[in-house]
């Protein structure tokens, strides 16, 4: 079981010019752990579905808006917000310089 991931271990997606994603391979079967810079939408149409697992953001700098289940709710740096399995979503996010 793998309970520490070192920086140069994550896994670093760039799907999109506005969104980046970094992955720690941590031991959950039901939780997805990771960090995200996000500077516009993600995904740029449409929206995202986690079908394995829940997720859990948390806003450390910038601010934005999440649409889950068809509610929009604005965030901000502090705020968390969880994403349940199965769930359709999209990000729209502000990196403060």
């Amino acid at each position: 079981m793998k309970l520490l991931v070192k920086k140069d271990e994550v896994n670093v997606i760039q799907e999109n010019p506005v969104s980046k994603f970094f992955e720690y391979g941590l031991s959950f079967n039901k939780l997805s752990v990771g960090v995200s810079e996000i500077n516009g939408r993600y995904p740029e149409k449409g929206y995202d579905v986690d079908s394995e697992v829940e997720a859990v953001w948390y806003v450390e700098s910038g601010s934005g808006q999440i649409n889950i289940m068809q509610e929009v709710y604005d965030v901000e740096p502090g705020d968390m917000i969880m994403i349940p399995k199965g769930e359709k979503f999209w990000i729209d996010g502000k990196i403060l310089n």
